[in-house]
C-alpha cells in the first residue's frame, strides 16, 4: 500500500475546498495579536498543498512550509511560487535553520503521529525552533471523533473529477483509526484510474497531550473547540491547541 497523499495530492484541493481556512487563519491571527511576541515569521508543519501558507502570505507574513509528501509539496510550489521556502521532512524532524515567531500544524496532521515518542519529540523540535514568547497552534481529531464519529464505518461520494470510498476501523486497544481510501480519478480521456491509500491516526486523551506539551517545555497550554473561543469539552470533535513558549525561555 502506498504512503498517504501519494495519489490524494492530485485531488486534495478539490476535496478540502469546504475547509474553513480563512476562519482558521482569523483564529491564529487573533492569538498572535494577543500574545507577547509580534509575529512575522511563521512555519507550518505538514503544510500539504500550501493553502494555509497562501492565506498567511496574503496577510503579510513570511512563511515556510514543511511536509513529508513530495507530491503535496509539488502542488504547494505551483501555488506559492519560488519565494516561499518548502522543506521535505517527516516529523518529528524539523530541519530548518531559522527560528520562528509561530508554528502551525492544522487539519489533524498531529494525529498521524501514532507513536507517543514521536509526538513528544515533535513538540520538543517545535519548542526548539520557536523564539521565546512564540506559540505552537495545532488541531487534532478528538478521541470521540476517531472512536465514535469515524469509528468503524464507510462512506463515499462522487465529485465529478474524482470519486472516493472511505472505510474506517477504530481499534480501542491502540486508540488508532485506520482509513482505507479508494480513489477514482478521471483522466483526460474520460476514463478513471483507481488508487488506494492507507492512512492511520491515533487519538490522544486531552490530559495526556497536555502532559506531553508541558514536558516538552511549553508553559502555556490552552485547548479550544474547533478554532473557537469555547473551551474544548466532551462533545468536541476537533481540538485546537495553543501552546506558548516562555518569554524568557
Amino acid at each position: 500500500m502506498t504512503e498517504p497523499y501519494t495519489y490524494l495530492a492530485q485531488v486534495y484541493d478539490g476535496w478540502t475546498a469546504e475547509n474553513q481556512y480563512e476562519e482558521w487563519c482569523d483564529f491564529v491571527e487573533e492569538e498572535w495579536r494577543s500574545g507577547p511576541l509580534e509575529v512575522r515569521d511563521v512555519l507550518e508543519l505538514c503544510c500539504g498543498t500550501g493553502t494555509v501558507l497562501q492565506h498567511l502570505a496574503g496577510r503579510g507574513y513570511a512563511v515556510t512550509g514543511l511536509d513529508r509528501s513530495a507530491n503535496m509539496l509539488e502542488r504547494a510550489k505551483e501555488k506559492l511560487g519560488p519565494s516561499v521556502p518548502l522543506v521535505r521532512a517527516e516529523l518529528p524532524e524539523v530541519p530548518v535553520e531559522n527560528s520562528f515567531d509561530a508554528v502551525l500544524c492544522v487539519f489533524d496532521s498531529v494525529n498521524y503521529l501514532c507513536d507517543e515518542a514521536a509526538v513528544q519529540e515533535t513538540l520538543r523540535s517545535v519548542h526548539g525552533v520557536l523564539r521565546p514568547g512564540g506559540s505552537f497552534i495545532f488541531d487534532v481529531n478528538s478521541y470521540r471523533k476517531l472512536s465514535e464519529l469515524f469509528g468503524s464505518s464507510h462512506y463515499g461520494d462522487d465529485l465529478d473529477d474524482f470519486a472516493y470510498v472511505w472505510r474506517n476501523r477504530f481499534e480501542p486497544d491502540t486508540s488508532c483509526c485506520d482509513f482505507l481510501i479508494t480513489l477514482f480519478v478521471r483522466s483526460p480521456d474520460g476514463t478513471y484510474a483507481r488508487y488506494e491509500e492507507h492512512h492511520r491516526q491515533r487519538a490522544y486523551e486531552r490530559s495526556h497531550m497536555a502532559s506531553l506539551a508541558k514536558s516538552a517545555g511549553f508553559s502555556g497550554v490552552e485547548v479550544y473547540d474547533d478554532y473557537s473561543r469555547r473551551q474544548a469539552g466532551p462533545e468536541t470533535a476537533r481540538e485546537t491547541w495553543v501552546l506558548t513558549k516562555t518569554l524568557g525561555g
